[in-house]
């Protein structure tokens, strides 16, 4: 109830936020903080005043860049809070031409000695966590311009697949900056220029198989006929790809070597693909094997996948598939 008085008191907001540029007391601005996390949180309907306000977002872009380490982590999740409202995401990623973007893919790889701003590279986990699910909840809005703003944002997805890779980000940071990768997986094709930085990113992202985020963004990258042609002309990804079809650590393995060679499948349905895979030699060993497992009786007991038009598609429909794959990569030799 408070919360609301304070959103609708006229002009309350905004004298919070100016204690935060004309104070140079410490305690203010940690106040000015705490104030300002506490506003967005609670009923979606009144964030969007937040998120159209330029005064606070380069408030809690000053906050963010704060020595104080709560005060960094209140300015962290006061933008998580903003982004999870639908419709805020798209003022987000359009402010400044995408500030806050950069801003939290600072926090979120605090090890990259090349972004600009030391305060911001000694950032605690706590706002690398608020930083990463942000930037997730930002990738799963139903809004295209949104979703294309962030893929197109210079460095983004690098320094998603960067992070999943990095001996200091917490395992948290990383199921969200995968997950974010898989979203992305989801939603951004060819034409658009962005899927080429998308298939840079996953390639890189490739060494993570803790979930099944990576090989599913490869996945649904394979099932849209125009990426195929491309995807196996970039550079390093059949090598990536075969690496998740054949991986055997972590507790989803299983379920990564299934989307992986899913992908591979699904790219062998285009006939002028099959040369260039049949030629790859971690290609046709994960396919081989994947046809002999799917040979032996339960041996991919798991083996359900969902097909192009998202109906469940049977172990034993799946195993002919590769079988036929396989079949068809070795006439292409």
């Amino acid at each position: 109830q408070n919360r609301m008085l304070m959103l609708s008191t006229n002009g309350l907001v905004d004298n919070i936020a100016r204690v935060v540029h004309n104070e140079r007391s410490d305690v203010a601005r940690q106040c000015s903080a705490l104030a300002i996390m506490n506003l967005t949180y609670g009923d979606r309907e009144h964030v969007p005043e937040l998120a159209g306000n330029e005064l606070i977002l380069e408030t809690i872009i000053k906050l963010i860049r704060d020595d104080d380490a709560e005060t960094r982590r209140n300015a962290a999740i006061a933008l998580f809070n903003v982004a999870c409202a639908d419709q805020n995401t798209v003022k987000l990623v359009r402010y400044k031409g995408g500030v806050i973007l950069e801003v939290l893919m600072h926090c979120v790889y605090p090890d990259d000695g090349n972004l600009p701003g030391s305060k911001i590279n000694e950032t605690n986990d706590d706002v690398s966590v608020n930083a990463a699910e942000a930037l997730f909840n930002i990738s799963c809005s139903s809004i295209e311009e949104t979703t294309d703003r962030m893929a197109q944002h210079p460095r983004l997805l690098e320094t998603l697949a960067l992070t999943l890779r990095s001996p200091v980000a917490s395992r948290e940071v990383k199921l969200y900056c995968a997950a974010t990768l898989r979203r992305i997986g989801e939603i951004i094709h060819a034409p658009k220029r962005s899927q080429l930085e998308l298939l840079s990113a996953l390639v890189k992202a490739a060494s993570w198989t803790r979930t099944t985020c990576i090989a599913e963004a490869f996945l649904s990258q394979s099932k849209i006929a125009t990426n195929r042609p491309i995807m196996v002309e970039h550079h390093g990804l059949l090598t990536a790809l075969s690496k998740q079809a054949l991986t055997m650590d972590g507790v989803d393995s299983d379920k990564i070597r299934i989307a992986a060679v899913s992908a591979i499948e699904h790219l062998s349905r285009e006939i002028q693909a099959r040369r260039i895979l049949s030629q790859h030699e971690g290609i046709m060993l994960a396919m081989t094997r994947a046809s002999y497992l799917s040979g032996k009786t339960g041996s991919n007991r798991s083996l359900v996948t969902e097909d192009d038009d998202s109906s469940v598609t049977t172990t034993t429909t799946v195993n002919k598939r590769i079988q036929m794959a396989l079949k068809q990569l070795v006439g292409a030799m």
